[in-house]
């Protein structure tokens, strides 16, 4: 069992910080597209269908994507056990609503919240399925404009990081400044681009986009899932609904190894896949600080969401181990300007939710300035109810300073949010 040192006034110090939620799933509602579709794209844009029982979204009549990760019903009862609850009409509103996303979050006593898409996957690779261009293109900016009516209907206490047309590099650049200009405060990417198809991300395709992040200040995210294709991630969701296999009979080697054993039930499986989910980001972190991307980029800001802290300090110390036992031919010594731990402090941010050992024991070894927190709402694992108290536990060994960092500081500086102001 996990050992947590409480401070008796930790409480009285926690209600006097306005937290800043650094990751959080906003679901997209029943009518987000046709509320803004052109009349001439009325009936082609997705439109969400509940056919025996489950809700979903449909494009040109065929299932596109699922209504995303949703364990808070209605009358904010977390279900557990599921990834989902069914149909539409039984999830909390507080899941699609502003104003009852902002009630819920005077409940857990959080400020401001950083949110995430959720049924359409986590960037913009649901929509890159979309095989014609035109309507992939107005679909993506009807969505970022549902975000910004968010942001603003939130009276700035939601924050919304949207997604990019990274198809087109023109077109990012182009949405990155209109969204910009509306007060929009990051994006949300894809890890692995070259998944569909484009150039990886260090490649100097995506330097046009690298240039506007660098200097508009702009966060770049990088949330667990979002370099999964549509149809990956739809058979994933839809995976872990399928009865458990028998296992005794001979089946096909699979291209890919699943998350699972296949002889797990579906609510194993999703734990397991959960479980192994969260370590994804291990491999955008490491390749970053083994780059010279901060060296071309020293105003770059990265935020790996939904990770957790816990495997930070391994890996940094992984890494400085591998650069001086590894790297030895002087092209490669000379690639990149400083240590991969030095990159990781001035440019990375890991956050955490549930955790105990992680910030009980680690936040000075993984950098006091680089960590946030999150609650995850709506989706399975979310920090809810008691996201307040476990704060408060598993930091309240912490300085009243340090404290504040990582619960609100850290985020309000990088995202450029004004904290602890009246707001409406």
């Amino acid at each position: 069992m996990a050992t947590t040192v409480t401070n008796p006034v930790g409480t009285e110090t926690l209600e006097s910080v306005g937290i800043v939620d650094c990751d959080a799933h906003f679901t997209e509602p029943p009518s987000l597209w046709l509320d803004r579709a052109p009349a001439a794209l009325k009936d082609r844009v997705p439109v969400q269908k509940t056919v025996d029982g489950i809700t979903a979204w449909y494009l040109d009549g065929e299932l596109w994507a699922s209504i995303g990760g949703n364990t808070i019903k209605t009358g904010r009862e977390k279900i557990l056990g599921s990834h989902v609850a069914q149909p539409f009409d039984v999830i909390d509103r507080s899941a699609w609503d502003v104003e009852a996303r902002l009630g819920l979050l005077d409940a857990i006593g959080v400020e401001a919240q950083i949110l995430y898409p959720n049924g359409i996957g986590f960037a913009s690779n649901h929509i890159f399925a979309i095989e014609d261009i035109e309507l992939r293109s107005a679909i993506l900016t009807m969505y970022n404009d549902f975000f910004v009516d968010v942001q603003a209907e939130s009276h700035n206490r939601l924050f919304p990081q949207a997604i990019l047309p990274v198809w087109d590099m023109d077109f990012t650049i182009r949405e990155m400044n209109r969204l910009l200009d509306k007060g929009m405060r990051g994006f949300t990417l894809s890890d692995k681009p070259e998944m569909i198809g484009l150039p990886e991300l260090p490649e100097p395709y995506f330097a046009p986009m690298w240039d506007l992040f660098n200097e508009s200040g702009a966060v770049a995210n990088f949330h667990i899932g979002s370099g999964a294709r549509r149809e990956e991630m739809e058979a994933i969701r839809g995976m872990r609904n399928r009865p458990r296999e028998d296992t005794t009979e001979a089946r096909p080697i699979p291209a890919v190894p699943a998350f699972y054993w296949h002889s797990f039930g579906n609510q194993r499986r999703l734990a397991v896949h959960a479980s192994q989910m969260f370590m994804s980001n291990v491999r955008i972190v490491v390749n970053l600080c083994m780059s010279d991307m901060f060296d071309r980029y020293p105003k770059l800001k990265i935020v790996s969401a939904e990770s957790g802290i816990g495997w930070v300090p391994f890996i940094l110390e992984t890494l400085e181990y591998q650069l001086d036992e590894m790297i030895t031919e002087p092209d490669e010594v000379s690639y990149q300007q400083r240590r991969p731990s030095e990159y990781f402090r001035d440019h990375l941010y890991v956050m955490f939710w549930y955790e105990n050992v992680g910030p009980t024991k680690l936040i000075e070894d993984i950098g006091v300035n680089n960590v946030l927190v999150e609650t995850d709402v709506p989706h399975p694992t979310c920090l809810y109810p008691g996201a307040k108290e476990h704060f408060d536990t598993v930091l309240g060994h912490l300085s009243p300073d340090v404290r504040r960092r990582v619960l609100r500081d850290n985020a309000a500086e990088l995202y450029q949010i004004p904290v602890g102001v009246k707001r409406g």
